[in-house]
């Protein structure tokens, strides 16, 4: 789980490369295919190395209320990133690093935002909430303590890349997630706020280019 954020960043950052020589969407479809199978691959490891099932980790047959839940946990968790954004580049003045780096990412695809969105709304809520809170809770005993292990470990991972008033929205989202998961004990719901949410930020970007391939 801590290697998964920098194999992704190598990963997205060598599409370039490979645009030069397959194309931009071949390039996109490989680089995108290798993280969701390193992904894949730590799910599988983690549950069959711990005889976890799917369920434990919040993976649990959804039912029709999940995707109602998913959207108003969106809401608020949009509400809660709203404020942190502004006390960092409002009332704080810090530059907005975070923009650069999603224009310089999606480069002005709408459907490659959304895909974006996506694999960051599967895959770091398995590892970081559904994989990492349920883990420390059994080496912790306490799941408040998993899930306060958690959230540090996910904003030290983005301090490598982020300065400290840069990691204030990071963190408030990765608690607000968190909490949700606590919460709710349902990843399904996770996901889906989580996709929304990057929905918005990533495709509010991307459209600036409209761009719908």
């Amino acid at each position: 789980m801590a290697v998964f954020p920098f194999f992704s960043a190598r990963v997205q950052g060598a599409t370039g490369t490979l645009a030069e020589q397959v194309g931009e969407i071949p390039a996109r479809v490989v680089t995108e295919a290798a993280i969701w199978l390193y992904g894949a691959v730590v799910l599988c490891l983690a549950l069959l190395g711990e005889r976890r099932t799917l369920a434990s980790i919040g993976l649990r047959r959804p039912t029709l209320l999940v995707p109602l839940w998913g959207f108003l946990a969106a809401i608020a968790l949009l509400a809660l990133g709203a404020a942190a954004s502004f006390l960092t580049y409002k009332v704080l003045h810090r530059p907005n690093q975070a923009v650069a780096e999603i224009e310089a990412l999606v480069r002005g695809s709408l459907g490659y935002a959304l895909c974006l969105a996506l694999r960051a709304g599967v895959i770091e809520e398995i590892l970081y909430r559904g994989l990492a809170i349920e883990q420390l809770t059994t080496l912790t005993g306490s799941r408040w303590l998993g899930a306060v292990g958690a959230t540090l470990f996910f904003v030290m991972v983005h301090a490598v890349r982020f300065d400290v008033f840069q990691l204030i929205p990071i963190a408030t989202a990765s608690i607000g997630f968190t909490v949700l998961y606590v919460w709710r004990r349902n990843l399904w719901i996770n996901m889906i706020a989580h996709f929304l949410i990057d929905a918005v930020a990533l495709g509010a970007v991307a459209m600036k280019a409209t761009s719908l391939y």
